[in-house]
C-alpha cells in the first residue's frame, strides 16, 4: 500500500507541474506578444492625426465608424479656428472694422478665454492677438530691393504692428467677440492644435476605451497603459535642422493620463545676412525670439494647457519659464538648450524623463 501511495503521488506531482508550466508558459507568451493596436490616421490643421486605441472586453471597437466622428469633430475646430479659411468664426472676426462684433461658439469662446488666462499668467508671454506681427515677419520688409530675397522688416514697422497687439484688449463678452481698434487680429494656432487633442481625447474616452493615445502634429494626450501594460512613452525629437518629425530622438517620456506639447523654433525660420530669425515672436517686444532655447516640451492634465504654455515658455528664457513652471500644479517642463553647436537639456523637478 505504502509503496502504490508513492508511486501515485508523484503522478499528481507530475500533473501540477505540467499544469502550472503551461500557465507559466501561457503568461510568458501573452507578454511577449502585445496586442495589437487598433490604429486610426488621417490628415487635419496642415498635419496629420493619429490614434492608437488598446481594445478591450468590455467595449466593441468599429474604426470606420470612430474615423468619421473624427474628422467631423476636426472639421469643427478647422472652421472655427483655422487663419486659412476665409470663411472661419476667427477669419471672420480678423476682417471687422473697428467696434463691428460677431457670434462666436461656445468652444472658440472656451479656448480664446483660455488663451487669455496664460496671457495673464505668462504676462504677455503668451498672446494670442500677436498676428498682426505674425503677418508682417512672414511676408518681412514690404519695400526690400529684391522681392524674392526674404528680409527683415525696420524696427519702425515691427513696433507701428504692436500697436494691434495686447490679450488685455481682447473684448469678449459670452459668445460676443468684438474688435476693439483697427487692426487686431487673433490666431489661435498655438492653442488650438491642443484643443483639438483633448477633443479627440473625450470622444474616445467616452466611447468606453480606457487605454488610448491621441496625436495631432507631435501634441499628445493618454489614457491608461500601452499595449504592453505601461505608460506610454513618448519621445522628444532631437533638435536638428533638416530633420523631419521622429528621424531622432532625444529624450523619452514616461506619460500617463497625461497630455505633453512642445513647443520648438529650429524647424520654422528666416534666414538673412547669416542671421537666423525664429518664427516665434515675442508678443511683449514685436521682434523674433532670440535665445538658446531649441525646444520646450511640457506635461499638463490637458493638451490646451500644455500647449499653450510650451509655447510661453520658448519666449520667456530658461530661469524664468523654470520659476513658472515650478510655481504651477500639475505642469512639467523639458527644455532642449543649444549652446556652442552643443545640445543640453533642463528639466524641472517632476519631470518624467525616461533616458
Amino acid at each position: 500500500m505504502i509503496s502504490l501511495v508513492k508511486r501515485y503521488q508523484p503522478l499528481n506531482s507530475i500533473k501540477a507541474r505540467h499544469v502550472l508550466g503551461f500557465l507559466i508558459l501561457s503568461l510568458i507568451l501573452s507578454c511577449a506578444r502585445p496586442i495589437r493596436y487598433i490604429e486610426i490616421h488621417g490628415n487635419t490643421m496642415g498635419t496629420t492625426y493619429s490614434i492608437r486605441i488598446v481594445p478591450n472586453a468590455e467595449s466593441s471597437i468599429h474604426p470606420e465608424t470612430i474615423q468619421i466622428a473624427i474628422d467631423s469633430i476636426l472639421a469643427d475646430i478647422d472652421v472655427q479656428m483655422s487663419t486659412y479659411r476665409l470663411d472661419s468664426e476667427i477669419s471672420i472676426f480678423n476682417q471687422l472694422k473697428k467696434d463691428e462684433a460677431t457670434q462666436v461658439s461656445e468652444a472658440f469662446a472656451t479656448v480664446l478665454k483660455r488663451a487669455i488666462y496664460w496671457g495673464e499668467i505668462t504676462n504677455g508671454a503668451f498672446d494670442v492677438s500677436i498676428l498682426p506681427s505674425v503677418l508682417l515677419w512672414r511676408k518681412g520688409k514690404p519695400d526690400r530691393e529684391y522681392p524674392e530675397q526674404w528680409e527683415p522688416p525696420t524696427d519702425l514697422e515691427s513696433v507701428m504692428e504692436m500697436v494691434k497687439v495686447g490679450f488685455d484688449k481682447i473684448n469678449l463678452s459670452e459668445n460676443n467677440l468684438r474688435k476693439s481698434y483697427p487692426g487686431q487680429m487673433i490666431d489661435l494656432n498655438a492653442i488650438a492644435k491642443g484643443w483639438g487633442v483633448d477633443q479627440l481625447f473625450i470622444y474616445i474616452r467616452n466611447a468606453g476605451m480606457k487605454n488610448f493615445m491621441v496625436e495631432i502634429g507631435g501634441e499628445v494626450r493618454t489614457l491608461g497603459n500601452n499595449n504592453k501594460g505601461s505608460d506610454w512613452k513618448i519621445g522628444i525629437d532631437k533638435p536638428m535642422v533638416g530633420t523631419i518629425p521622429g528621424e531622432e530622438i532625444y529624450s523619452v517620456v514616461s506619460v500617463s493620463n497625461q497630455a505633453m506639447a512642445t513647443s520648438g523654433n529650429y524647424r520654422n525660420f528666416q534666414e538673412f545676412n547669416n542671421v537666423q530669425y525664429s518664427h516665434i515672436i515675442d508678443p511683449r517686444t514685436g521682434q523674433p525670439t532670440r535665445s538658446n532655447i531649441a525646444s520646450v516640451t511640457v506635461i499638463a492634465s490637458t493638451c490646451m494647457d500644455a500647449d499653450a504654455l510650451a509655447t510661453a515658455l520658448n519666449v520667456m528664457g530658461i530661469e524664468k519659464g523654470k520659476r513658472l513652471v515650478e510655481s504651477l500644479n500639475g505642469y512639467e517642463a523639458f527644455w532642449i538648450l543649444k549652446e556652442n553647436e552643443q545640445l543640453k537639456s533642463a528639466a524641472s523637478l517632476g519631470m518624467p524623463i525616461l533616458n
